[in-house]
C-alpha cells in the first residue's frame, strides 16, 4: 500500500532528486527552549534525507509529534527495501527520538553519532564518529554515499554539520536556525541557546562560520529547525550576517 504525507507536509526538495527536507511544524513560543522572547509563530522542525544510488542517509529523525508524518515522507521517497543509514547531528531529543519507529518500518543498516557517553537507542549497528572541533572528515555512511562531516565551533554539545558535495547542501543542526522564510530574518533569533557566548571570545567562532561556507560550494543551508537558506548568494549573506553578529553583537 502506498502511503503519502498529508497535503502541506510533503517532502520538500533542497536539491532535486538528492536532498529532501522532512518533518512538520510546531508553535514557536515561550514553551520552546530555543524561542526568543516575544516570538509566537509557526516554525518547522526538520530532518533530511540524502538519496544515494545504493541507499540513503537520514540526517536526524525529528520530533515524536511528527513521527507519522516523517514515516509517511520516507515511504514516499524510498524504494521498497532500500537500505538506510541514520546520522544524528546531536544526541538531543529532536534528533534521535524517532529512531525506533524508523527502524520498525525501514531496513536501517547503521546509526552514526558523535558525543561522549550518550549512545542512541538502536537495534542497528551504532557507529560513534569523532571529529575534532574546527575540522572535518569524509565518511562513506552507506555504500556509495560519502558526506563530509564538519565539527563546528558554533556548538553547545558535540555537533556535526553534514555537507553533501554532490548537491552542495549543508545541513547545520542547531545553527542557522533564524530563517523564517522571509527576507527579514534576524540572525540573533538563532542564538538564544548560545547565550553563554557573551562570556567567550567569539571571534574564532565567527571566523569558523564564514570559513565553513566560503570554502565550499554551498547551494543551500538546511537547519534543524527554521526555514532553509537556498542559493549561493543567500547562503553567503546568511553566513556573513551570523558571523558579524558573533564577532561583535554578543559582546
Amino acid at each position: 500500500m502506498s502511503i503519502t504525507a498529508p497535503e502541506g507536509q510533503r517532502p520538500k526538495a533542497l536539491s532535486p532528486g538528492r536532498v529532501f527536507r522532512l518533518g512538520g511544524e510546531i508553535l514557536l513560543d515561550e514553551d520552546v527552549s530555543w524561542c526568543p522572547p516575544g516570538i509566537r509563530r509557526k516554525q518547522s522542525v526538520n530532518a533530511y534525507l540524502i538519496r544515494g544510488e545504493n541507499g540513503s542517509l537520514l540526517v536526524d529523525t525529528g520530533l515524536r509529534c511528527h513521527q507519522r508524518q516523517i514515516l509517511d515522507q520516507l515511504e514516499e521517497l524510498l524504494k521498497p527495501g532500500e537500505r538506510l543509514a541514520v546520522l544524528l547531528t546531536r544526541t538531543e531529543m529532536e534528533c534521535c527520538l524517532n529512531i525506533p519507529a524508523v527502524e520498525a518500518h525501514f531496513p536501517v543498516d547503521s546509526v552514526w553519532y558523535t558525543g561522549g557517553i550518550t549512545v542512541p537507542r538502536s537495534a542497528a549497528t551504532v557507529r560513534r564518529i569523532s571529529v575534532e572541533p574546527g575540522t572535518s572528515r569524509e565518511v562513506e555512511v552507506i555504500d556509495g554515499l560519502t558526506v563530509e562531516l564538519i565539527s563546528p565551533l558554533l556548538r553547545l554539545l558535540p555537533t556535526l554539520w553534514v555537507f553533501d558535495p554532490a548537491s552542495g547542501v549543508l545541513l547545520t543542526s542547531d545553527a542557522f536556525t533564524h530563517g523564517d522564510g522571509s527576507a527579514s530574518s534576524d540572525p540573533s533569533e538563532g542564538l538564544v541557546k548560545f547565550a553563554w557566548f557573551r562570556q567567550a571570545d567569539t571571534a574564532p567562532i565567527a571566523a569558523d562560520v564564514l570559513a565553513n561556507i566560503q570554502s565550499r560550494q554551498v547551494t543551500a543551508i538546511g537547519p534543524g529547525y527554521g526555514a532553509p537558506f537556498v542559493g549561493r548568494a543567500a547562503c553567503g549573506h546568511a553566513a556573513a550576517e551570523l558571523a558579524a553578529l558573533l564577532d561583535g553583537g554578543l559582546r
